[in-house]
C-alpha cells in the first residue's frame, strides 16, 4: 500500500508528515509492505505524485488529507482511474474527519475518522482477507456495493501511545537536506477546551481522554536514535506538551533523562501559559527547548474570556517575561479579531503587542477562523450570524458586529495582503521552524523585528483614526486613504528589506517554495 500526502496550499514551507510515519511503522509491524510518498517534502506536483504512486503498484492508498490539499488529492485520483489504476482510496486526517461527506463525495472510497492506526489496519486485512466487513472497521465510513455511505458506529480506538513502534523515517533525508526540524511526539491531544480550536474535537470522535503521553524513556530512546542519524534540531509537535500531570518534576526528570544519553538536541515546542513558571522553563531549557509556541492570543481579558482560555492576561504577561529571562524565542499565537472585537480592545492589544514586540509574530492582523467542530462556529451558527459562504480551507465567514471596529478590520487586511508575501518569508526559518544555530535565529529574528515595528506604527495610526473621526462612514473613507498613503510611503523600505530577506536565506542554504497566503482573501 501507498500512504501518501500532496503538498497542501500554504504559506509555509515543507515540513515531514509524522503521521505517515506511524501509520508506516504500525502497519509494517503487522506484515504490511508500505511505500510511503510525501508530495510535500519530495516538491511533487500532481502528475508526479500520481505517477509515483502508479510505480509501487498499490492495492491501496491512504491520503493524509486536510482542507489544504483536498484538491490536489482528488485531481491525484482521478489521473489514477485515467490511468486504469484500480486501487482501493482512502483518506484521514482533521479534514476527512470533520468533512467525512465531502471527501467520500470528491470520490474517496473511504474514510477514517479519528486515529488512523486501527482502522487503516483493518482496512488492509479487509482487502486481503476480504474480513472484517467494512462495515465493523471502527471510525470507518465508506460507499456501500449499494452507492450508499455508511459510518461505522464504533469510534476509531486510541491505542496506548508507549506501544506504538517509533515512526518510520522514509523521508528523514530530506528533512535534514532542507534544514528542516525534525518531528517528534510525546503526546497527543489538549486539556483545554478554546472556542476556535478543533484539537479537543478532533480527540473526542475517538472517546477516552483528550489527551495522553508517552513515557519518558521512550521519548528519548526515539531522540537518541535519530541523533545517532544525524538529526540535531527537533520539534515536538504535541499541541500542549504540559499537560497535567506533566509539571517541573516531569521537566526535570526529562532533562537528566537527556544529558544521561550524553546527546544535546535542540528543541521547539507547544506551552500553555498557564504552565509557565520560571522553574519549569529552565528545566526545559537545560533539555533543549530554546524556542516555544504559546498561545497568548490577546492582551484583553474580555477576549480571553470570549476565547475560553484557561490564562489569563496576567498570566500570559507573566509567561512572557519568563520566556524572556531565559533566552526563549517565542512565537506568541495571536487572534485579533473575533465577531464581537471592540476598539476599547484593540487599544489593550496595541499596547501589549508594543511592549512584547519581541516576540515572533506573522504581521499586525490577524482574525478567529470559523473551523468545523469548534465551539466558536457552534455558537456563531446558533446566532444566525454566520454567512453561507466558505472559504478555501472551509473556513465559514461571519461579520463583525461593532460597525467602528469593522474599517479597522478591512484596513489592517489590507495592510498585511500587500506584505504577506514577506512576513512569510521572513517568519518562516524561525515559525516553521529551521535547523538554525544561535547567530543564523538572532539574523532572522531582527529582520522579523524590524517588520513588527512598522506594523505597530500603522496600527497605531488606525487607532488614532478611530479616536478622532466622529462617524462610521468618516472612519471607513479615512482608513482607507490612510492605508493608501502608507503603503505608497512605504514601499521602498519593504523592497528594501525583502532584499535582506532573500540576503540572509542565500547566506544561510535556506529555500522558500511556499505558496502565497491562502489565510488573507
Amino acid at each position: 500500500m501507498v500512504l501518501a500526502t500532496p503538498s497542501p496550499v500554504t504559506h509555509r514551507t515543507a515540513e515531514e508528515n509524522l503521521g505517515l510515519g506511524y501509520l508506516a511503522a504500525f502497519l509494517r509491524e503487522a506484515g504490511h509492505t508500505v511505500v510511503v510518498v510525501d508530495g510535500w517534502l519530495e516538491g511533487l506536483d500532481v502528475p508526479q505524485l500520481a505517477q509515483r504512486i502508479l510505480d509501487a503498484r498499490p492495492g491501496m492508498v491512504g491520503f493524509a488529507c486536510y482542507r489544504s490539499n483536498m484538491e490536489r488529492a482528488m485531481e491525484t485520483m482521478r489521473l489514477l482511474g485515467e490511468a486504469g489504476a484500480d486501487v482501493f482510496t482512502v483518506a484521514g486526517g482533521y479534514g476527512p474527519t470533520f468533512h467525512t461527506n465531502d471527501f467520500l463525495e470528491a470520490g474517496f472510497n473511504a474514510v477514517v475518522r479519528g486515529e488512523g492506526e486501527v482502522p487503516l489496519l483493518r482496512l488492509a486485512e479487509h482487502l486481503r482477507d476480504g474480513t472484517p466487513p467494512l462495515d465493523q472497521i471502527p471510525g470507518l465510513s465508506h460507499w456501500s456495493a449499494e452507492g450508499v455511505v455508511r459510518h461505522s458506529p464504533a469510534p476509531a480506538p486510541k491505542l496506548a501511545l508507549d506501544e506504538l513502534p517509533h515512526p518510520s523515517r522514509d523521508t528523514l533525508h530530506l528533512t535534514l537536506a532542507r534544514r528542516s526540524m525534525v518531528h517528534v511526539q510525546t503526546a497527543r491531544g489538549c486539556q483545554a477546551s478554546c472556542t476556535f480550536c478543533s484539537i479537543v474535537a478532533f480527540e473526542r470522535v475517538g472517546g477516552g481522554a483528550t489527551w495522553r503521553q508517552r513515557s519518558i524513556p521512550d521519548v528519548v530512546d526515539e531522540l537518541e536514535a535519530l541523533w545517532r542519524r544525524g538529526a540535531t534540531h527537533f520539534k515536538v509537535i504535541d499541541d500542549s506538551l504540559l499537560e497535567p500531570p506533566r509539571d517541573l518534576a516531569w521537566s526535570t526528570e526529562l532533562a537528566d533523562e537527556i544529558a544521561r544519553r550524553g546527546i544535546r538536541p535542540r528543541l521547539r515546542g507547544s506551552i500553555r501559559a498557564d504552565r509557565v513558571t520560571d522553574e519549569v522553563v529552565a528545566e526545559l531549557a537545560r533539555a533543549g527547548f530554546f524556542s516555544f509556541s504559546c498561545g497568548i492570543e490577546n492582551f484583553a481579558q474580555s477576549a480571553l474570556r470570549r476565547m475560553a482560555k484557561r490564562a489569563d492576561v496576567q498570566q500570559n504577561r507573566r509567561a512572557l517575561d519568563i520566556f524572556r529571562a531565559h533566552g526563549i524565542y517565542v512565537q506568541a499565537g495571536h487572534i485579533l479579531f473575533d465577531d464581537r472585537t471592540t476598539l476599547e480592545e484593540l487599544e489593550e492589544n496595541y499596547r501589549g503587542m508594543r511592549e512584547y514586540s519581541w516576540t515572533i509574530s506573522k504581521g499586525i492582523f490577524t482574525e478567529m477562523y470559523a473551523a468545523a467542530g469548534t465551539n466558536f462556529t457552534r455558537r456563531l451558527g446558533k446566532n444566525g450570524t454566520l454567512q453561507v459562504t466558505q472559504d478555501m480551507l472551509g473556513n465559514t465567514r461571519y461579520e463583525l458586529l461593532d460597525e467602528r471596529v469593522r474599517p479597522l478590520y478591512q484596513g489592517l487586511k489590507q495592510w498585511h495582503r500587500a506584505h504577506s508575501l514577506i512576513y512569510d518569508k521572513a517568519i518562516d526559518p524561525l515559525s516553521a521552524p529551521k535547523a538554525l544555530d544561535a547567530h543564523e535565529l538572532a539574523v532572522m529574528h531582527r529582520l522579523a523585528q524590524e517588520l513588527r515595528r512598522v506594523d505597530l506604527d500603522f496600527f497605531r495610526s488606525l487607532l488614532d483614526l478611530a479616536a478622532g473621526q466622529c462617524s462610521t462612514a468618516a472612519l471607513d473613507g479615512a482608513v482607507q486613504e490612510l492605508v493608501r498613503a502608507e503603503l505608497a510611503r512605504t514601499a521602498d523600505w519593504y523592497e528594501r528589506l525583502h532584499d535582506q530577506v532573500i540576503s540572509a536565506y542565500d547566506d544561510l542554504g535556506l529555500m522558500y517554495d511556499a505558496d502565497a497566503n491562502p489565510f488573507v482573501c
